[in-house]
């Protein structure tokens, strides 16, 4: 359902993010905001414009297309039409004796570079902690979307999806089965990263060692995907075969925000093996779960993890080799990999409210990949998932 952002919760996410770049550098003044995604995050509107952040000002929203909308879906910041970025120098009139600030994560060199060379300040800093913290961790307004996207979520994945896999069918069929059922049920047709290049679709199918297959997206399920070019949904030649492991990582999206889960299926049967490996994935969830606590740091849930591991997945935990990945998971919200990301890396403590998605994975050669991926919110009593529990493979097929 088309909704706008209210006018409290973005008046709320402005002050949150002020008060972070205050503990950041206080001696902020001016900030430039390109990146769409946080600008829908302050603005409720997502046109191609900038946004400008001064201190103890009105924020000001500069247009290029469309002008009308943003006047439309904009609750509190002042918007304003623009064509080059010399006419947000001449409305503006600054002091470039101060820094600039900016979401250097998304802006690139070659525009860096010509914005600088028309606004000439001195030296333009960074503002994406501050982004980072203020967006990581979720208000009510968006807790409850997120809430809403999640349950649809886990009902197609555990209840829809097994009646979809028939015998003989494409991997390309099923993904495209999916997601008619998540477009039917108010999925969003999108899915958003914050890295730049990074890409990701709706939903991908892996039958057997397909799943092996792995691609540019950093998680240990991968897929063989259309072609080269497009290594998403699932291939039109891989077709589904008794006693296949099927894998399925998703991404159900509402209002902007996303829930990410991968669910595994085994075709008419499941031998002990498979069954054993998704029990120690469970184990491992379970744990970290139960650690997802306010206060908790990323490094020790992930050593944590890593030191429970069960001599049966050791080696296949996470990945194969080379492709072993480094993370448990990534923060998610308006994208689904931002901050903080549950790594040996991450020091900084989680807050109460940030939402997360964990996987939790075994590679099997021979077999594909098992296990379960989730959305969680930190809470004091651990992590509440807002997508189901995936915590075992689900047996679909004519036989039941």
């Amino acid at each position: 359902m088309y909704s706008k952002v209210p006018g409290a919760e973005l008046i709320n996410r402005l002050k949150k993010f002020t008060t972070f770049m205050d503990m950041t550098d206080d001696t902020w003044r001016y900030i430039f905001i390109f990146n769409p995604v946080n600008i829908y995050y302050f603005t409720g509107s997502m046109q191609d414009g900038i946004l400008f952040i001064q201190r103890d000002e009105e924020p000001v929203y500069f247009v290029k297309r469309s002008i009308q909308r943003a006047f439309e879906e904009v609750r509190y910041c002042k918007v304003m039409p623009y064509k080059e970025i010399y006419d947000i120098k001449e409305e503006l009139s600054l002091n470039t004796f101060f820094p600039a600030f900016t979401d250097k994560s998304f802006v690139t060199i070659k525009l860096l570079e010509e914005f600088n060379a028309c606004f000439e300040f001195g030296k333009i800093y960074s503002c994406d902690t501050a982004l980072n913290m203020c967006r990581s961790v979720k208000s009510k307004y968006e807790l409850d979307i997120l809430k809403e996207a999640g349950k649809i979520h886990a009902e197609i994945m555990a209840n829809t999806v097994p009646e979809l896999l028939t015998e003989d069918i494409s991997e390309r069929d099923a993904a495209l089965l999916i997601f008619n059922e998540f477009i039917k049920n108010g999925h969003q047709g999108i899915v958003r990263l914050e890295r730049p290049e990074m890409e990701f679709q709706t939903v991908n199918v892996a039958f057997g060692e397909s799943s092996l297959n792995i691609y540019k997206y950093d998680m240990p399920a991968g897929v063989t995907g259309l072609y080269a070019s497009a290594p998403f949904f699932g291939s039109s030649h891989i077709t589904l075969k008794q006693n296949d492991l099927i894998t399925i990582p998703s991404v159900f999206g509402i209002n902007g925000y996303h829930s990410a889960a991968t669910y595994c299926y085994a075709f008419n049967s499941l031998i002990d093996y498979i069954r054993r490996q998704q029990e120690h994935c469970k184990n491992l969830k379970d744990l970290a779960v139960s650690l997802l606590k306010p206060g908790a740091k990323p490094s020790e849930i992930y050593t944590e993890i890593m030191d429970n591991i069960h001599p049966e997945i050791q080696g296949t935990f996470m990945g194969l080799g080379d492709n072993t990945l480094t993370h448990l998971g990534r923060g998610t919200g308006l994208t689904i990999d931002e901050f903080p990301v549950i790594s040996k890396n991450n020091s900084m403590p989680l807050a109460e409210n940030m939402v997360v998605n964990l996987g939790f994975f075994s590679s099997l050669e021979g077999y594909g990949v098992t296990g379960m991926q989730h959305t969680y919110i930190v809470t004091a009593e651990g992590g509440i998932s807002i997508n189901g529990n995936a915590d075992e493979v689900i047996v679909a097929g004519k036989y039941l």
